[in-house]
């Protein structure tokens, strides 16, 4: 996360906000967040090295998606109070489903490119890892693509496959929220566990720990917390009315020392760095409020982004482009051309079909 660090120390003008005022930085947020991971993907895979990478992995963009997901996603089952579920499942595959066939076929298309095809095919592989990208097992890689770039060609996809999962237990959330709150704060425990069992299984090559892996257990706490904040406009405010450089530094200092010791960083980021990163989230979301909408005019490239990064850093590992500055400075150019045309072409066009927007935020 880069962008926004700039204003997460900057305190609002104000803490009590407008009902009326729905002006927040979630959209540059997660772009920065996008960026976070396309950066530390490409550098990593294409064998480039420098301090400000390693930085940049001190903001991992995975449990910013989570919880951002979690403040947006959760409002919008709430605003959609006519036709709730059909509205609520309607605007949730139109946000994600174009953007992801279109991406479907720039990883086919791109593999097609390099000739791979020709020395590797397989008709049956090809036809379950369309339907699996295509539904709601994104998480799957065919084998017949093994030998192509880094062995899996898209493996950032995984998120999309949880984030489903966010979106079916949602109304469960809102549901446990108003009727069973003993029984969310016991789950809440149980969320938070299995997030710390996740980190210590971490590297297993177990199919059961994989599949635990990308399932909703080990992270939906974070969405969550970020329902939570959403739902709790008293909550909120007192996060928001503390200066913001206390939060930075407090998670710098939590997040270095779980660095020094093992105890849980990058998308396993632990549970007290989690809240710490959360607030410095919320801080920045609503810090210079205007400053997504002056910045982006309300164009959001974030998903885009992060999924066809990696389809880019493959094609061009194959293509013999790793190890240079040029094919990592090509790869993020390539990145963010493919998801601006995928922005106003396929996504923009389709979330105006949406009957209930998030801007009531």
């Amino acid at each position: 996360m880069d962008a926004p660090l700039a204003s997460v120390a900057a305190d609002a003008p104000a803490v009590t906000h407008s009902p009326r005022d729905t002006r927040n930085n979630f959209d540059l947020i997660r772009l920065a967040a996008a960026a976070q991971v396309a950066v530390t993907h490409s550098a990593e895979h294409l064998g480039i090295h420098s301090p400000l990478i390693e930085a940049l992995k001190f903001f991992p963009g995975v449990p910013i998606f989570f919880l951002i997901s979690g403040f947006l996603i959760y409002q919008s089952f709430v605003n959609a109070r006519v036709d709730r579920y059909r509205s609520y499942a309607t605007n949730r595959v139109l946000r994600l489903y174009p953007a992801l066939f279109l991406c479907f076929a720039v990883s086919v298309l791109s593999v097609w490119a390099t000739g791979y095809f020709d020395r590797a095919f397989d008709a049956r592989q090809m036809a379950v890892w369309a339907v699996t990208t295509l539904t709601a097992f994104q998480f799957y890689s065919p084998p017949f693509l093994r030998d192509y770039g880094v062995g899996a060609i898209n493996g950032s996809l995984w998120t999309i496959a949880v984030e489903l999962q966010f979106y079916v237990l949602t109304p469960l959330l809102y549901w446990a929220r108003h009727q069973r709150k003993s029984l969310l704060i016991a789950g809440f425990v149980l969320l938070v566990a299995a997030n710390a069992v996740n980190s210590l299984l971490h590297g297993s090559e177990s199919l059961l720990v994989k599949l635990f892996g990308v399932s909703f257990l080990p992270w939906f706490y974070m969405f969550v917390i970020g329902a939570f904040l959403s739902a709790n406009a008293p909550l909120r405010e007192r996060v928001l009315a503390v200066n913001g450089w206390l939060y930075f530094v407090a998670f710098l200092l939590v997040y270095a020392l779980s660095w020094r010791f093992g105890l849980g960083t990058g998308n396993s980021i632990n549970f007290v760095a989690y809240l710490l990163f959360g607030c410095v989230v919320l801080k920045a979301a609503y810090a210079r409020r205007d400053l997504a909408d002056r910045l982006l005019k309300r164009n959001d490239i974030s998903y885009g982004v992060y999924i066809y990064h990696m389809p880019v850093v493959n094609f061009l590992l194959v293509m013999g482009l790793a190890g240079t500055p040029a094919g990592f400075a090509l790869a993020l150019a390539l990145t963010f051309a493919i998801a601006a045309l995928s922005w106003f072409v396929i996504e923009k066009p389709a979330l105006r079909l949406k009957k209930i927007a998030l801007r009531r935020v």
